[in-house]
């Protein structure tokens, strides 16, 4: 008996690590200023990835931009985040192939207030595969870059 009951414990720790992909700091990777990651990828259903932000300068507009493949018909969202707190959610009107999040670093005064400033990715599948036959893919790759205006 108590073993099942540590057995449901280390599950539900399992599931909710893999929910949160904040908690895995290994999902993060770091994105600097005017740099583009190509050919990214992420599990279709509910995938999500953690970039870290490096080379803001205070009192400055940045734009982070992914774009990816019409063939495979997704949703992604960006989410800026410092710490465990949301920033804000890319708001603006919707692109196609093409998701944006435009942001001032009015709070970033100093390099260590550039500590913990991370873009979060989460990706959806959208619609249906119009191909006959054909399996809705596992992954989705994607383009990611940080500009500065």
């Amino acid at each position: 008996m108590q073993n099942s009951w540590l057995l449901y414990f280390c599950l539900l720790v399992f599931i909710i690590i893999l929910t949160f992909p904040v908690f895995a700091h290994g999902n993060a990777k770091v994105l600097h200023v005017g740099e583009e990651l190509l050919k990214e990828t992420l599990p279709l259903q509910m995938g999500s990835r953690l970039y870290e932000l490096k080379g803001l300068k205070p009192h400055t507009w940045y734009e982070v931009k992914i774009s990816y493949p019409a063939s495979i018909p997704s949703s992604f969202s960006l989410q800026l985040k410092r710490g465990s707190s949301d920033l804000g959610l890319n708001m603006g009107r919707k692109l196609l192939n093409t998701e944006k999040l435009i942001f001032k670093t009015d709070g970033i005064d100093s390099f260590s207030d550039q500590q913990g400033l991370h873009v979060m990715v989460n990706v959806e599948p959208e619609g249906v595969v119009a191909i006959p036959g054909k399996q809705e893919r596992k992954f989705v790759i994607f383009n990611i870059g940080n500009l500065k205006f």
